[in-house]
């Protein structure tokens, strides 16, 4: 869409912008910016250096360093938006702005009124996918733990395991919240929200041990002693029911149905009945429920479509008694049924989910201390790197001379190693099952302290599990990580009103929309008044990053993954969009944590990259909102309507909001000059709504 040429810049020029990539980007952005900003030392922003782009100081390479201005509290209509947005991707309505005007103290009934909304579990699935560190893989690095390639399964398959894989232990925390169920569970629970195929990998890794080098160790595959003559046979002549190929009183146990035809190299050989014994059987079963076929290419997977969305919570408990059955992985139609998995292998919390260990990888060298250091990090927001007087924790012995005493590395050791041995005591370095733990040279007992807490000792991952839930800083780091979600910053944690906020939380017995609602009224979040965080660093503007963009236009236009990052699609035309989008969305900075960080990755400050793509994407949208048939959701024969939504839903601006006036004005007259220049009607309204998709207000917090 060509924007209208001859369009001057307004005199507000001096309001420095980062959009310097010619007059299309200056004229859809300064003017919104000045608007909302004013180009003054009363800029919210001005406290901490925020520029145009949100920046603050060591923020950017263009941070403004100039001495804080002082204090000015963000108003009812500033901080309102700010925390619905966060909370449910919406804009506040003019009845919520009329009761935070009212009584500023209204707004924690309004978090109350959003968080029952369910576009606030959206919110909460995102946030805590990132702060459990269950995102970031791809299924190849489940590789280790399966004893696999996932490479020989089907590419649908390969994309729905790492996306189930990702979304399990997020799934997990908000069932424990609709469940009113302690906060601190999260470290502790057994229980996972898992669905067929992800119960299936949970009971093939169980079934397949390996040694610490990712060896199998059929000897100890259980599943072989069960049944020591075991046959598998794939052929593509007969037709044979599942439940007949998995029945051990059927004539066809492990007989397998596979017509899926193969061109390739050995077509023939590929297509006859070919059989396999023993621990190949076993491996052969599993590639064929996910779409492998080795050897001979990929077929269609043992799981139905509605196996991939069969979310349930599964209780993973150990055998009671030395001879009670474990559960089978081949057994497809037990596992769409049954809520609970009898496995070995022990499954406790966020930090033994299959996406945390693909994270987080050990080695012999390593030993688990990475796989520790990210669960302190994770659980109680601590770390032992590098930057103090510890050390790195990625590759940790060499050996006497590593450790000895006296050295930088020997304190960080004489705490990391004890607490590393609870993860040694239950997994191998491939994070299967511990055999042996003598052999490996395990301690019997680990003991775990953090911040000169009292040393606790025990063995195995639960020990180290209930120790953590009890620690005094979890309260602490999950206050801290909501408020960074919430500034794309830290509050201090020797503020008086953090410490209030954290106490209360685990007064409450860790109830997590308590903390919510307490964190996000209060001017920690608002800045409403002064705190000694906003003395320490300022008000924080920051961008809206890619999760929280991505899930307020998906909530305020109801499209479903408007951004296209959320599930697999062919490239066919009808997809072509979602892909298109998943494109741009991809140059917007979005949350994301590194190896011995307690900070997340929390970018708060735009880029020629992200505002293009920001942009781009809006022109994406506006093709499939304006004037596009009957189910147009806007029309230029609308005009007035559809330029008063633009205020009020993208840029989140209600009527009764002092600022919407103006910026009803600012776009009408950009209309205007578009049709002036010899636009058509319906691409005038186009560029008018990028105009507004794409200005601070839609695309930032706390304006």
């Amino acid at each position: 869409m060509n924007m209208p040429p001859n369009i001057q810049l307004p005199p507000w020029q001096p309001c420095r912008s980062r959009r310097s990539n010619g007059r299309r980007s200056n004229v859809r952005f300064l003017p919104l910016l000045v608007l909302a900003l004013g180009c003054s030392a009363k800029n919210p922003g001005a406290g901490t250096g925020a520029d145009a782009g949100g920046m603050v100081p060591g923020g950017g390479m263009d941070a403004d360093t100039s001495p804080p201005a002082p204090f000015e509290p963000l108003p009812p209509a500033v901080y309102g938006t700010k925390v619905k947005d966060l909370l449910v991707g919406q804009p506040l309505t003019a009845d919520e702005l009329t009761a935070l005007l009212a009584e500023p103290t209204a707004i924690a009934g309004l978090i109350d009124k959003w968080m029952a909304q369910p576009q606030w579990r959206v919110r909460m699935f995102g946030f805590f996918q990132q702060a459990f560190q269950q995102t970031q893989t791809s299924a190849a690095d489940f590789d280790d733990q399966l004893g696999l390639k996932t490479t020989n399964w089907n590419a649908l398959d390969q994309v729905r395991f790492n996306q189930s894989a990702e979304e399990s232990f997020a799934r997990t925390a908000l069932q424990l919240l609709d469940e009113g169920r302690p906060f601190n569970e999260v470290i502790t629970t057994r229980r996972l929200m898992l669905n067929p195929p992800l119960m299936a990998a949970l009971a093939f890794m169980d079934a397949a041990p390996q040694d610490d080098d990712g060896n199998a160790l059929p000897k100890s595959w259980w599943l072989l002693k069960q049944f020591p003559a075991l046959k598998f046979t794939r052929q593509s002549d007969t037709p044979i029911p599942l439940t007949d190929s998995i029945d051990p009183a059927s004539p066809n146990f492990m007989t397998w149905y596979d017509p899926t035809p193969y061109s390739g190299a050995n077509a023939a050989g590929c297509m006859a009945p070919v059989t396999y014994n023993g621990a190949r059987a076993i491996v052969e079963v599993v590639s064929l429920l996910f779409g492998g076929r080795p050897g001979c290419g990929k077929t269609v997977s043992q799981f139905a479509d509605d196996d991939w969305t069969n979310w349930k919570m599964v209780t993973v408990r150990a055998p009671r008694t030395a001879d009670e059955a474990r559960t089978i992985f081949w057994n497809v139609p037990q596992l769409r049924t049954a809520t609970e998995l009898v496995l070995a292998t022990p499954r406790v919390g966020f930090m033994t989910t299959p996406a945390f260990f693909a994270n987080w990888p050990t080695n012999t060298s390593n030993q688990a201390r990475v796989t520790v250091n990210q669960t302190m990090i994770v659980g109680l927001g601590v770390s032992f790197d590098d930057r103090g007087t510890t050390v790195q924790v990625s590759e940790s012995s060499s050996d006497a001379m590593h450790v000895t005493p006296g050295t930088p590395c020997y304190g960080c050791h004489q705490t990391l190693d004890p607490m590393r041995d609870f993860f040694r005591q239950s997994y191998d370095d491939v994070y299967s099952q511990q055999l042996d733990p003598v052999k490996a040279g395990v301690p019997p007992a680990g003991t775990f302290t953090v911040d000169g807490s009292a040393p606790i000792t025990g063995a195995g991952i639960g020990a180290l599990a209930d120790a953590m839930a009890t620690h005094p800083r979890f309260a602490v780091a999950w206050t801290q990580k909501l408020c960074r979600l919430a500034n794309s910053a830290s509050c201090s944690e020797d503020d008086p009103e953090f410490i209030r906020i954290a106490n209360a939380f685990k007064a409450s017995g860790f109830d997590f929309k308590k903390l919510v609602r307490d964190l996000f009224s209060s001017p920690l979040v608002t800045f409403a008044s002064t705190t000694k965080t906003a003395t320490d660093s300022g008000i924080v503007i920051g961008i809206a990053r890619r999760e929280t963009l991505c899930a307020s236009l998906e909530s305020r236009f109801g499209i479903t993954d408007v951004c296209g990052i959320h599930g697999f699609y062919k490239a066919t035309a009808a997809n072509k969009p979602k892909i298109t989008a998943a494109n741009l969305a991809g140059a917007i900075p979005g949350d994301g944590y590194a190896r011995g960080s307690e900070t997340p990755l929390m970018p708060h400050d735009s880029s020629l990259f992200s505002v293009s793509a920001t942009e781009n994407l809006c022109d994406l949208l506006a093709a499939q909102l304006v004037d596009v048939g009957a189910s147009s959701r806007y029309t230029s024969g609308a005009k007035d309507a559809a330029i008063a939504d633009f205020v009020g839903n993208v840029m989140g601006l209600p009527a009764n909001d002092g600022r919407a006036a103006p910026m009803t004005d600012l776009l009408n007259k950009h209309y205007g000059d578009a049709m002036a220049a010899g636009e058509t009607a319906g691409d005038a309204l186009r560029s008018t709504f990028v105009l507004a998709c794409s200005s601070p207000l839609a695309i930032s917090l706390g304006l």
